[in-house]
């Protein structure tokens, strides 16, 4: 019956679902690519970084938030990675580092040299994006 699913969908709170993966986190002005100390409460609310705190936040260090995405389980690796690097590539971009992308891209392949089934999910995934000459 149509009522009874618009009733549904308007006035009814659906179950969600959301997964969220921690790479890192910022304590007293630096950025750790480190699990956080403590880890955000299920309730906590979740900002989107803008493009500024993601330039920031990829700039650091030397790309060790990767591990934690490389070894996430039940997660598409390959297009978590893609879209991240798109985002990222046009952060950096815009705050001076056009050749970022390339430099996660050598990174990516050096992580996973010993793990060629994934590193070629990842690279086809990226071959999908703007960054598709990349490597």
């Amino acid at each position: 019956n149509e009522t009874i699913i618009a009733d549904n969908r308007l006035n009814r709170n659906v179950p969600l679902e959301i997964s969220v993966l921690a790479v890192g986190y910022r304590s007293q002005g630096r950025i750790f690519h480190l699990l956080p100390p403590r880890p955000p409460l299920s309730l906590d609310v979740i900002y989107l970084c803008n493009q500024a705190e993601l330039s920031r936040f990829v700039s650091a260090g030397r790309f060790g938030y990767f591990r934690h995405i490389l070894c996430a389980r039940d997660i598409p690796i390959g297009e978590l990675l893609a879209a991240h690097l798109q985002q990222a590539q046009a952060a950096q971009t815009a705050f001076g580092a056009p050749g970022w992308a390339d430099a996660a891209t050598q990174e990516l392949i050096i992580l996973l040299r010993d793990d060629y089934p994934t590193l070629m999910t990842v690279l086809s995934a990226l071959g999908d994006t703007a960054l598709g000459g990349v490597a």
